[in-house]
């Protein structure tokens, strides 16, 4: 091999490296100027308060890695959060006016099941008009994000609910001194990791992700997999949006606006790519959230002001998808 050969192949692996962790070596950066600029900020019990926030946004980053797997993306992921949220709030308040005992363990799971579903039922909407009437993914999840905040601001009258002290209540429950929240979590990142790696389902998903017109000659029902991509990543994010009421003990107008752009990016910076076909939820996604997060606690222990927070979001996005498109193809597209 001539010399100039060599030279070429080394500097694209060089390149390549520089593409696929340059990000990485970024946090890296931020993380031990977090370190050095507050003595708190290695403390295992900041640690604790940054997965314990970060685990109902690991819901909804797993269902928009699957959507993402697929080629497509869900703009509407934190308006399902609040609709989900906001329904379960009227309800708890209404049963709580009912007499009944709110803390029970039935009622709980109720609670999260009824989460789901309505946040599977944005999932169904977004399938069947993405995936049956061809519409752009982001054109029909945008509109989505305004019709369902519409409709949640609508039957809660734009009003706050508190749901803390009629006793639901999530951030408070520990286990072996873990919060509960992060049991969760851990439970379906684990299911949704096995079903995406090792099911048929998985594998044809991400098979049809690289390519949707191969993937139907090989006798794939592409049409099926989108469908239940959306409802999956639906149904997380109804979760994740009452995961977050519990956490937070109330659910507002603005509950969970802009959550989007902190799960789409965390899902690119772990490795999902936003054409499709790549990418794992574990350890993947999952660390790309904890990178968000990271950042947003960092920032938090030096005081800075909410206007520095958008400016970093606004960059990390940058960054993700450039990265992310130049790794497509090698080049800026």
């Amino acid at each position: 091999m001539s010399e100039s050969k060599k030279l070429k192949k080394k500097g694209g692996l060089e390149n390549s490296l520089v593409f696929k962790y340059g990000v990485y070596f970024i946090f890296l950066l931020m993380f031990i100027a977090f370190s050095f600029s507050n003595k708190n900020f290695l403390t295992l019990s900041n640690i604790g308060v940054l997965i314990q926030q970060s685990a109902p946004l690991m819901l909804g980053v797993i269902g928009m890695t699957f959507v993402m797997m697929d080629g497509g993306i869900d703009i509407s992921a934190g308006s399902n959060m609040y609709i989900s949220a906001a329904v379960c709030a009227l309800l708890i308040t209404k049963w709580r006016a009912q007499g009944v005992e709110i803390e029970s363990f039935g009622i709980y799971l109720a609670i999260f099941a009824i989460a789901a579903l309505v946040g599977a039922v944005i999932g169904v909407i977004n399938g069947v008009m993405i995936a049956k009437y061809k519409m752009v993914p982001f054109i029909m999840t945008l509109i989505m994000t305004k019709i369902a905040r519409g409709i949640g601001m609508y039957i809660t009258n734009a009003k706050l609910i508190i749901i803390n002290n009629q006793g639901f209540t999530l951030s408070d429950k520990r286990l072996f001194g873990i919060s509960i929240l992060i049991y969760i979590a851990v439970v379906f990142i684990l299911i949704f990791h096995f079903i995406l790696r090792y099911s048929r389902y998985g594998i044809q998903l991400k098979a049809q992700g690289n390519n949707h017109e191969a993937a139907q000659k090989m006798g794939f029902n592409t049409l099926r997999n989108t469908f239940v991509a959306y409802i999956i990543c639906g149904a997380l994010c109804g979760l994740a949006g009452v995961m977050a009421a519990g956490a937070t003990g109330s659910v507002a107008s603005a509950f969970a606006e802009g959550n989007e752009f902190i799960i789409i990016p965390a899902a690119v910076l772990g490795g999902i790519s936003l054409f499709g076909g790549k990418g794992n939820i574990l350890p993947g996604a999952i660390i790309g959230m904890l990178l968000m997060n990271t950042v947003t606690n960092g920032l938090t222990m030096m005081g800075a002001t909410p206007y520095v927070y958008t400016i970093v979001r606004g960059a990390i996005i940058f960054l993700a998808v450039m990265v992310d498109s130049m790794n497509y193809k090698g080049e800026l597209r």
